[in-house]
């Protein structure tokens, strides 16, 4: 498979929530909506980098969103979008980018509340 493929066959609901599950906004991207997916996931590490109840409602929102976005493209109510596996690659690109910037930053501020100043 190239990786300009794209992914096409019937959308599975519980395979777009159980990645955005794992990954936030994964399962955005899996439906063809990459801008949604990138947002959630910025929204998520936004939000648990402001505090943690922000970033879980964003991380909940974007499972359910996977999850019944592909319901309603398997039914046609929203148009059918083809996901492409360079797209899907990429934004595991930025998902570890993220995570590892959060981590650093999570790392620099707790150094920073438990030093002393001299």
């Amino acid at each position: 498979m190239r990786a300009d493929t794209p992914i096409l066959g019937e959308k599975n609901p519980a395979f777009a929530a159980g990645l955005s599950l794992l990954f936030p906004g994964l399962g955005q991207v899996c439906n063809g909506e990459t801008g949604k997916g990138v947002l959630v996931l910025f929204g998520v590490l936004a939000g648990l980098l402001v505090m943690l109840i922000p970033g879980i409602a964003v991380w909940l929102f974007g499972i359910y969103d996977a999850w019944a976005t592909a319901r309603r493209m398997n039914t046609g109510t929203v148009p059918f979008r083809e996901a492409r596996l360079v797209t899907v690659l990429l934004f595991m690109v930025v998902w570890t980018a993220g995570m590892f910037a959060l981590l650093a930053f999570a790392a620099l501020a707790a150094f920073a509340a438990f030093t002393v100043p001299l």
